[in-house]
């Protein structure tokens, strides 16, 4: 019986384009040698929330990636409903040297927000290890960094690998688009 449930709540995800999380087995050892904070960095902002125009916020499931937590599908939710609201804005440090630029590192994972046009639309934004390599070992990546005046909006979010792009909210996906000031693109920082 409880097959026949699993078998049609994912038939009906499929239909409806509803992405549901599978729990991945996390490999503690590859996560921990691809996810760490950086301690050199410079962070405008530290375990703050990024918030929806709708006042909903953004988070991760550690669990909903790779084995190493890495391709994490950023999600949104109620504000303080879930663990992995948190996130840090680096200006500047080991995987970031760009003035103008941020990182976004989730606080839960230490991972990076990554936009990947290969990917397929609506699947263009995770998270990955910092420095673009999937076992930690990367430097600097153009995918990770987000232009950034230092305040905390309203503001877009471009990355630096998708010029004329913008991170937008709807129906519960974050993803990448052209850029239309509209208000699927506006978010706040806050906390």
């Amino acid at each position: 019986m409880l097959f026949i449930v699993i078998a049609l709540l994912y038939f009906a995800a499929f239909i409806l384009a509803i992405p549901i999380p599978l729990p991945a087995t996390l490999n503690q050892e590859a996560y921990e040698e691809a996810h760490h904070r950086d301690e050199t960095a410079t962070r405008a902002f530290s375990n703050i929330q990024i918030k929806t125009s709708d006042g909903r916020c953004l988070y991760v499931e550690k669990t909903s990636g790779d084995f190493r937590a890495n391709l994490t599908p950023i999600q949104i939710a109620d504000c303080g409903t879930t663990d992995g609201q948190g996130w840090d804005f680096i200006t500047k440090g080991a995987h970031n040297d760009k003035e103008g630029y941020t990182l976004i590192v989730s606080t839960l994972t230490q991972a990076c927000f990554n936009a990947d046009p290969r990917r397929k639309p609506g699947s263009q934004i995770n998270l990955f290890s910092c420095g673009g390599r999937a076992d930690g070992s990367g430097e600097v990546t153009d995918s990770q960094l987000w232009k950034f005046d230092g305040g905390k909006g309203p503001l877009g979010l471009t990355p630096m690998n998708g010029e004329g792009f913008c991170l937008f909210a709807v129906d519960g996906v974050i993803d990448v688009d052209n850029c239309n000031n509209g208000t699927e693109q506006v978010f706040t920082l806050a906390g």
